[in-house]
C-alpha cells in the first residue's frame, strides 16, 4: 500500500502554484508600470484588464484554485483510508504532469484544442481517482 508517497505529486503541484502566484504577480506588475494597466484596475477588477497577456496569466493562477483543489481533496481522502496503490500515485502524477502540459500550453502559444485535450485528461485523471476511491470505500 502507498500512503505518504501522494505528498509528492501534493508537494509538487503546491510548489507549482506558488510559482503561478509569482508569475502573475510579476506580470501585473509589469503592467503597471509600463502603464498598460492602471493601479487603479487591482481595486476592485472594474474596467480594461488590460492586455490579452496579463488576462491569460491571471486565469491561469484563479484555474489552480479550480479543479486541482479536487486533486488535493481525492488524494487527502486516498491517504487517509490507506488503501493507495501504485495506480493511485501514478495517477496523481499524471494529474500534476497534464496541469504542468496544460499551463505550458496556455501561457505559450495558447493553442486551445490542445489546451482542450490537455485539461479534458486531467479530469479523467480526477474521476479515475475518484473511481478507485468509491471502490475503494465500499470493496
Amino acid at each position: 500500500m502507498i500512503k505518504n508517497e501522494l505528498i509528492f505529486p501534493m508537494a509538487l503541484y503546491v510548489l507549482f502554484m506558488w510559482i503561478s502566484t509569482v508569475y502573475m504577480f510579476r506580470t501585473r506588475v509589469k503592467s503597471v508600470k509600463s502603464g498598460e494597466i492602471p493601479l487603479s484596475f487591482f481595486r476592485a477588477h472594474v474596467g480594461n484588464p488590460g492586455p490579452e497577456r496579463v488576462i491569460a496569466v491571471g486565469r491561469h493562477y484563479d484555474n489552480q484554485f479550480q479543479v486541482p483543489l479536487l486533486f488535493f481533496i481525492t488524494c487527502a481522502l486516498h491517504m487517509q483510508v490507506a488503501r493507495a496503490n501504485w495506480l493511485t500515485l501514478t495517477l496523481a502524477w499524471l494529474f500534476v504532469a497534464s496541469r504542468g502540459v496544460h499551463s505550458w500550453i496556455l501561457l505559450g502559444r495558447n493553442n486551445v484544442r490542445k489546451r482542450v485535450a490537455v485539461f479534458a485528461f486531467g479530469w479523467l485523471v480526477i474521476l479515475a481517482l475518484w473511481i478507485q476511491l468509491v471502490y475503494f470505500s465500499i470493496g
